[in-house]
């Protein structure tokens, strides 16, 4: 696998994003480290779990992307039981990224940008679905 762009670098660029807003959410006290693996360590099994998958870093990029601003989207709620949608829509997260990594793992040409930005995309679709259900149903959201 040769591409024109150094992908892993942009990878661990988003990856180290994500433990940054992580850890910036965290507040500093005695329980900084259970919120931080709270707030990221479902994030990291995804990644994981995306690279077991063998699929472009691309993909794994754009996931990293996605989920970070959804960590960033449910930062701004004072509630504290609005994280537990955090939770629900992780694996939806994962079910997009994993939907549109393996569509594209084929397509090795298509470039690194595309991948990224249509990766980010579907995982952010992903969520916003199971959100809508979670909003709909059994959490208030303020509509």
């Amino acid at each position: 696998m040769k591409y024109k762009v150094n992908e892993k670098s942009i990878t661990i660029t988003f990856l180290l994003i994500s433990i940054i807003v992580a850890i910036v959410l965290s507040p500093i006290n005695t329980y900084f480290l259970g919120n931080f693996l709270y707030y990221w360590l479902p994030q990291a099994i995804i990644y994981i779990l995306l690279f077991v998958f063998k699929l472009r870093l691309a993909v794994i990029a754009g996931t990293a992307l996605a989920l970070t601003l959804s960590l960033i989207g449910y930062s701004m709620f004072n509630e504290s039981m609005a994280w537990i949608g955090y939770v629900f829509i992780l694996p939806a997260g994962f079910f997009g990224a994993i939907t549109y990594g393996l569509i594209t793992k084929s397509k090795r040409s298509t470039p690194y940008n595309e991948v990224i930005i249509y990766s980010t995309v579907s995982t952010i679709v992903a969520m916003g679905i199971v959100q809508f259900i979670l909003c709909s149903t059994v959490m208030y959201c303020g509509w």
